[in-house]
């Protein structure tokens, strides 16, 4: 079962269109896979477009923000996007900053095939 975290500087009112651009994980390497995504903030202001495959999930929502620095999703509390994913679907985590200033996405993705 593939566990993947990654933490993402976004610049002042910038825009990343998939955090998992370019990882292993990118697309689906299985059938059909169960995922939970985990998505916190350091800070108000962040908002999450989330889609698999042709499953958009979430679009333009805020993100919660961390209790502690730098402190990635605890599972299963942390987990609020779940969906199947198939083989070769896109995992498309788009992220945005509202503010004025810099602040960082902590993500954390499990995969587990079934």
């Amino acid at each position: 079962m593939p566990f993947l975290q990654r933490s993402d500087s976004i610049a002042a009112n910038g825009f990343n269109a998939n955090v998992w651009t370019g990882t292993q994980y990118e697309f689906s390497p299985y059938p059909r896979a169960a995922l939970a995504l985990s998505v916190l903030g350091s800070a108000a202001g962040l908002k999450i477009t989330f889609a698999t495959g042709s499953d958009t999930l979430t679009i333009d929502q805020d993100v919660s923000v961390v209790s502690v620095a730098g402190k990635f999703g605890v599972f299963p509390d942390d987990y609020v996007i779940n969906d199947v994913v198939g083989l070769s679907e896109r995992i498309v985590e788009a992220i945005r900053n509202s503010t004025a200033g810099a602040l960082t996405i902590f993500s954390s993705i499990r995969l587990e095939a079934f």
